[in-house]
């Protein structure tokens, strides 16, 4: 019911943004996320108020939640072939809508659209698509994905990396949009709710000692390894982390690795690696819906998309939310970078 009234606010906003707005202007606003972002956000809270709901409430409810889907948020209409690469997102009227409908979603949850300097350029929409060409990149792109946490070498929000104070937390929010799903290509959630049912308490403990080392994920190892000269590894942090009444989760099968082989750690990893496989929801993200993923209560992957690229192929666009409203200016690039582009 929440949901559904949401999506019909989101949807109600967009809407007539988009009929007031001349399609070059609606770029423009665009690249100013935060701004748009804080005038979408404003006028879904009074439709939702319009419609006899708290907004304080619906919030509340939300963020508690490991993700929320949102049905036929905004109009696809007439689709250019699906890109093959991450950026740039064709600029036609489907792909303005679900930007600005994750725009207001993310103002409304109080998160600022943000991106990293060292992924897919800054840009802070991507196609999740297929990939042209050969290459890790390309072959990824076409394969299913287990369960992980996006920029897991990134600190929790409101903790400093040990190394480098710069260094921006990873998101809060992985949100998707759908603008073709020929074959019904499942997004893949783990709640960590489910995932912890079913492990040890001497697990979930291993878990949250300060003993596991942390990788970069693919799509920021080039540009990173530009940045700091090397693969900058992530030592010492924990998986779970116990936040107020809430427990965290940082976490990627292939980019997360215990102190030692066979010791409390890595058994721990691996009975986390079996609740996720047991825990797994399937959502189908179909054209027009938005998903909210918390990156911080839930695992995302995919079943495989397969080996088709470009024309009608799968197409989902993605951004990332932050609460930003303690992040220090010095967690961004700035330097005449878009405010919106975190460090690093």
């Amino acid at each position: 019911m929440l949901e559904s009234a949401l999506a019909s606010a989101v949807k109600a906003v967009v809407s007539e943004w988009a009929q007031a707005t001349a399609p070059e202007n609606q770029l423009k606003e665009l690249q100013n996320p935060a701004t748009l972002g804080a005038s979408l956000g404003i006028a879904v809270e009074a439709s939702l108020i319009d419609a006899g709901h708290d907004p304080n409430s619906v919030r509340s409810e939300l963020l508690a939640a490991p993700y929320v889907h949102l049905k036929g948020v905004f109009d696809v209409g007439m689709l250019s072939s699906t890109p093959t690469a991450f950026h740039p997102v064709p600029e036609i009227p489907g792909t303005l809508a679900a930007r600005a409908s994750m725009l207001a979603v993310h103002a409304l949850l109080r998160k600022e659209t943000v991106s990293y300097g060292t992924e897919n350029e800054g840009c802070a929409f991507v196609n999740l698509v297929a990939i042209e060409g050969e290459g890790v990149f390309s072959e990824k792109s076409k394969q299913g994905m287990r369960g992980h946490t996006d920029a897991v070498s990134f600190p929790f929000n409101g903790e400093d990396d040990a190394d480098d104070e710069r260094i921006a937390p990873s998101p809060d929010l992985v949100t998707l949009a759908g603008l073709r799903n020929p074959d019904a290509v499942p997004t893949r959630l783990t709640p960590l709710t489910n995932i912890l049912a079913q492990m040890s308490a001497g697990d979930v403990a291993e878990l949250k000692k300060p003993q596991f080392s942390f990788r970069p994920q693919k799509s920021f190892i080039p540009a990173m390894k530009a940045l700091f000269g090397k693969l900058r590894i992530v030592h010492d942090a924990p998986v779970l982390k116990d936040s107020d009444d809430s427990t965290f989760i940082r976490y990627s099968h292939s980019s997360v690795v215990p102190p030692d082989e066979g010791g409390p750690a890595a058994m721990a990893s691996n009975s986390l690696e079996a609740a996720c496989n047991e825990s797994a929801v399937n959502v189908v993200v179909e054209p027009g819906d938005l998903l909210v993923i918390s990156n911080r209560l839930s695992l995302h992957g995919r079943g495989k998309p397969g080996d088709e690229v470009g024309g009608e192929s799968r197409w989902l666009l993605r951004a990332y939310g932050l609460d930003t409203s303690n992040l220090p200016s010095h967690k961004r690039h700035l330097n005449g970078r878009p405010a919106h582009v975190l460090y690093p």
